[in-house]
């Protein structure tokens, strides 16, 4: 579990039906100085459902999903009360974690491990909200819902999560108090039969189950790179953008940064792309270009349209292949989407240096590494990621391979700093705060 240790930066006990656990939190993920109080509120919940289900001899979920698991307090505490060690487990019982966050599906596998919960009882995956295998209906869906998701996602989760369950399962949410409301009137506009209500001080709960009367069958949600045409909830804008005099459309979806205006980061990238001589991509062979961190997808967007006015890209080939590489699985979606009759491989993972292998499978067989590398990097605090950066430069970029990374100024400034032997740099820009060097090897 390297790639977990490298981002924790905080652990807490935590105690839940009488069992104590042990989590680690980070700085990248929500809640990362303790366990969030919507959290403790939902699990305190659920534990007296439990104990009046108990009481009336009906059975406890075998199938539940955690949707939305962060760092996989409430996933990891339900597996670890409907198992005990001196027990057998039991085949048919599981819980599925989810997460659009590939740092919080990682460090969600490492508390479980943490927690000895076994393999077969829990397993976590970096994919959208309500994802998962095609056919699954669930016991139990549970979910500390953010707010910020936004009111049509939100909106969605009411009622395709009451449809994936099994015909007695139920949705156990749990919602900041001024989203109360809303919650409650979607339930009921859905005429989904509301099981239980609880405010608290800061939360609400609400448990729901499927609606009495017969409803259009719903299907978990599926990536591919049809998330914007198929779950129309994601969809944020559709916009025309201008970023260095050159003009390009992109559709902008929920869940991710940048939907009205290209970053700075992203800015400055563009900038010293103008800035590099004219003939350098023309004496640069681009069969393989990585982007790391591509956000809603302004810059693979922009770039693929820089490329083609430069005459450096024709019409789309079998034989050039763009990789997409971050922790956000949404973006790298939109990405995808924005990348739309290209050949595009869309990778969740942590970071260069502890992903590289990965990466470097995703190459043509013949590939020796990427021609064109273009990072965004998201430092998380409390890590130090400047030299295994470097590291995955290293193993990634082809001999003639070339890198662009963007910053904010003061990162950029201690990146250049600490570059190894067998680097250059070609060129260099500053805007406003950020910073964005070109690097190839020497």
């Amino acid at each position: 579990m390297e790639g977990a240790q490298a981002y924790i930066t905080k652990s807490v006990d935590f105690k839940f039906r009488g069992k104590g656990f042990s989590f680690a939190l980070s700085q990248g993920l929500f809640s990362a100085a303790a366990i969030d109080r919507g959290t403790e509120f939902l699990l305190k919940v659920l534990s007296r459902q439990w104990d009046a289900q108990t009481g009336q001899g009906l059975p406890l979920p075998k199938t539940v999903l955690d949707a939305g698991c962060g760092v996989g307090v409430i996933g990891v505490c339900v597996a670890g009360a409907l198992w005990t060690p001196d027990a057998n487990l039991d085949l048919e019982r599981h819980v599925h974690c989810q997460d659009r966050d590939e740092l919080a599906t990682v460090i969600t596998r490492y508390n479980a491990r943490q927690n000895h919960i076994p393999e077969g009882l829990l397993s976590s995956h970096t994919e959208p909200l309500l994802a998962g295998p095609p056919h699954a209906r669930w016991d139990l869906i549970l979910s500390n819902i953010p707010a910020k998701a936004g009111e049509p996602v939100l909106r969605d989760f009411i009622v395709r999560s009451a449809a994936l369950l099994n015909p007695k399962g139920s949705v156990l949410v749990v919602v900041v108090a001024p989203l109360g409301d809303f919650f409650y009137r979607q339930i009921t506009q859905a005429n989904l039969s509301l099981q239980y209500d609880e405010l608290g001080k800061r939360h609400r709960v609400f448990m729901y189950g499927p609606s009495a009367t017969p409803s259009p069958p719903v299907k978990p949600v599926v990536g591919g790179g049809y998330l914007l045409r198929d779950y129309p909830m994601y969809h944020r804008r559709q916009g025309e953008y201008i970023l260095e005099d050159l003009a390009y459309s992109l559709d902008t979806i929920q869940g991710a940064a940048d939907f009205n205006t290209p970053s700075q980061a992203v800015q400055v990238a563009a900038k010293l792309v103008r800035r590099l001589p004219s003939d350098l991509f023309q004496r640069t062979p681009l069969g393989s270009i990585l982007i790391y961190e591509p956000g809603q997808g302004h810059f693979p967007r922009w770039l693929l349209a820089y490329l083609a006015q430069n005459r450096v890209l024709g019409e789309a080939s079998s034989d050039r292949c763009w990789v997409l590489f971050g922790r956000n699985i949404l973006a790298l979606e939109a990405s995808r989407y924005a990348l739309s009759g290209e050949r595009v491989l869309a990778i969740p993972g942590l970071d260069l240096a502890i992903d590289h292998k990965r990466l470097k499978e995703a190459l043509r067989p013949e590939g020796y590494g990427f021609d064109l590398l273009v990072g965004f990097p998201q430092f998380v605090p409390q890590t130090k990621r400047l030299i295994p950066l470097w590291e995955g430069l290293g193993e990634l970029l082809s001999p003639r391979g070339l890198a662009i990374i963007a910053l904010p100024a003061s990162e950029a400034e201690r990146f250049d700093r600490k570059k190894p032997l067998g680097f250059t740099r070609l060129g260099d820009c500053k805007r406003k705060g950020f910073r964005a060097l070109a690097i190839c090897r020497a």
